[in-house]
């Protein structure tokens, strides 16, 4: 069997999609979570600037596996908090409060909403200038400040504040007409 050259990781996530995806629904149990870890994945490939490693499937697979980990470890930790008894105060007849505020829980209307939004987003973000795109998913997705980008890239902080401004503009643009469409 031949090797199939990549260029990027992100061809290696393209490539592998329902393979990663299989993969994150038997350790999740959910196929819409496991479709968001593996997008998740797809941008965290697209802005890495790793040189190609040589097993470029097994490297994929182990940034799926921590995005796995960071999931069931943040939701743990949502959960413990959750459940955590409110502490009483020295005047308190020793009984038990509830928490004074209610967890939200989304409807299934609205996850998929939120999903649909996603995809929209996403296909818009695909279709932006390639220096756009790269300084968006910089800001978005590795949460990196704007003057972290400009030194990273080697370009104006006013730059990196154009490309945002370019990309925040068109997603926006893009859900209005998908509401006004409804």
């Amino acid at each position: 069997m031949t090797r199939r050259r990549f260029s990027n990781l992100a061809q290696v996530v393209e490539e592998y999609y329902d393979e990663l995806l299989g993969f994150v629904v038997r350790r999740t149990g959910s196929r819409p979570l496991a479709e968001e870890i593996v997008h998740e994945t797809w941008i965290r490939a697209s802005i890495t600037r790793v040189v190609m490693p040589g097993n470029p499937r097994a490297y994929v697979y182990s940034m799926v596996r921590n995005l796995v980990i960071d999931h069931h470890r943040h939701h743990s930790v949502r959960q413990m908090v959750e459940l955590s008894p409110v502490p009483h105060d020295e005047n308190s007849e020793g009984e038990n409060c509830a928490p004074q505020h209610d967890v939200a829980v989304p409807s299934h209307e609205d996850m998929v909403s939120a999903r649909q939004e996603l995809a929209l987003i996403s296909d818009v973000v695909t279709r932006l200038p390639q220096k756009c795109r790269q300084v968006f998913l910089m800001y978005r997705g590795q949460e990196l400040s704007m003057s972290e980008i400009a030194k990273t890239l080697d370009i104006s902080v006013r730059t990196v504040e154009n490309h945002i401004a370019r990309a925040m503009v068109e997603c926006r643009r893009c859900l209005q007409d998908a509401r006004r469409e409804l």
